[in-house]
């Protein structure tokens, strides 16, 4: 036996602690002669059973790798070097992240989630940028797809968007499936989530199941996920120049741009999205009810002293007639509407603005007085030169004559007020003919006119103008006969 050989022995003894006086010469044999293979297995199975705790201590605040595998090695000193430890983490880790194909029956589910990105408007008037949410839904089997912009994640505001989903779409799934919204879900749990008290509204209104993804598994809706992204690339990348001044917009581009995808043919494939939901997915979606369900809340509030009444959920006013001022009116509102009711009678309707500490004001609604001061502020050459033409082309001649007589524009719309007026105190066919007569003047202005159809001056015929260069016939007058 060579002295190497004896060395090994030696070596296992010692390394393995063995007490050979102890043993009997089988047992003594096997100890000594079990191959390091044998030890490789159990150090494999050591490792493989920490795995799963070391995996969870990983993500802690401070904990890393190396720090893991120094406790792993003063617990289990003939453990892996810290580069096989670290492969075998990762070989683990991917076996956890393997994925199944899961195959999809036609219009069963409808998945919705929110991206976490979101798209702005601009509001005209104030230059005032909005945020707004996008919801994202996606047909499994077909990829069929649909975004929609709303205000908020608030339920009325989901919901909103999921009616226009099932309009989109044209039917109904059998289950509408979403993560854990606080709009959607109460309380989460695995088995079984607790939907709040309007989805199940929303659900017994259309005959269709609720089913929520488990929390922190994005898994059960990856359909719809994988869709965000590409909503990103199909829709925000494009019109991420686009300068949007509302809401409607915004959902307007987006449905040109869904058709667009929805159009396009799969990678590598003859079909598209639309062709294989027309064909397999439509005839099997269930028919929509005669009305979509819709979220409607009610409060009651005070006409304030400026005719309008405030919605306390937006903080914003909305006009009813200036004659209820003082009255106590119920206010039924929706996403989209507000309705303001004095009694059973409806006194108006408004179109729901989420703008907080604004107001919204039908004209109608206002008193006489504030319609005119209104109307002061929208004054500018145009509005007078339609009024003017609405009178008679010589009235529109003579309010363009003073809109250029001075430098400062704004300075002759008294003016031209003062003369469109007179047509009411007289009528616009002598204002027409004051406008004939001024003509015959070097200048043209509200005092000219005024005088005319104050004298009277405009009933009067106007004469044919005579020939300044021509001298009249007249007995003082000597002809060329006496200058001979």
């Amino acid at each position: 036996m060579s002295k190497n050989t004896v060395k090994q022995y030696i070596s296992r003894v010692e390394n393995r602690a063995i007490e050979l006086k102890d043993l009997d010469k089988g047992e003594g044999y096997k100890e000594i002669y079990r191959s390091d293979k044998e030890s490789v297995n159990l150090r494999e199975e050591d490792l493989k059973s920490r795995i799963p705790s070391l995996i969870k201590e990983l993500p802690k605040v401070g904990v890393t790798r190396y720090l893991l595998w120094e406790e792993y090695k003063l617990d289990y000193p003939d453990g892996f070097s810290y580069s096989r430890f670290c492969r075998k983490i990762k070989q683990y880790r991917k076996v956890l992240n393997a994925t199944i194909r899961l195959e999809h029956k036609a219009a069963d589910y409808l998945t919705v989630d929110f991206t976490g990105k979101k798209i702005s408007w601009v509001e005209k008037l104030t230059g005032e940028v909005h945020t707004c949410e996008v919801l994202v839904c996606t047909l499994p089997y077909s990829g069929y797809t649909f975004a929609y912009a709303v205000e908020s994640q608030r339920q009325e505001d989901f919901i909103h968007a999921i009616n226009q989903a099932f309009l989109y779409i044209g039917g109904l799934p059998r289950v509408l499936l979403s993560d854990n919204l606080k709009s959607f879900v109460t309380k989460a749990d695995r088995y079984e989530p607790t939907f709040s008290e309007l989805c199940v509204q929303f659900s017994s209104h259309y005959g269709i199941e609720l089913e929520a993804a488990r929390a922190g598994k994005p898994k059960d809706k990856a359909h719809v996920e994988r869709h965000v992204n590409i909503v990103y690339n199909r829709l925000f990348a494009p019109f991420r120049n686009e300068i949007f001044y509302s809401i409607y917009e915004i959902n307007k581009a987006f449905l040109t741009g869904l058709e667009k995808h929805n159009k396009q043919n799969y990678q590598g494939k003859t079909y598209s999205r639309k062709d294989l939901f027309d064909k397999d997915e439509k005839p099997h979606l269930l028919a929509l009810p005669k009305s979509l369900f819709e979220v409607k809340k009610s409060t009651q509030a005070k006409v304030q002293p400026n005719y309008h009444v405030v919605l306390g959920e937006d903080k914003r006013q909305y006009s009813v007639p200036c004659e209820h001022i003082g009255k106590t009116t119920k206010i039924i509102y929706t996403s989209q509407i507000v309705e303001v009711y004095l009694g059973i009678e409806r006194i108006a309707i408004h179109k729901r603005n989420r703008s907080r500490n604004g107001y919204t004001t039908t004209p109608g609604h206002m008193p006489e007085k504030h319609k005119k001061y209104l109307e002061q502020r929208g004054w500018d050459a145009a509005y007078f030169s339609r009024q003017a033409e609405k009178i008679g082309p010589n009235t529109k001649w003579a309010i363009e004559q003073i809109l250029q007589s001075k430098n400062l524009i704004e300075q002759t719309y008294n003016s031209c007020l003062g003369v469109i007026r007179l047509s009411n105190k007289y009528t616009p066919e002598r204002l027409e003919n004051a406008c004939i007569r001024a003509k015959t003047t070097h200048r043209v202005n509200y005092g000219i006119l005024k005088n005319i159809l104050t004298n009277n001056m405009d009933l009067i015929p106007i004469k044919e103008e005579r020939d300044l260069f021509t001298i009249p016939v007249h007995d003082n007058i000597r002809g060329p006969n006496n200058y001979n």
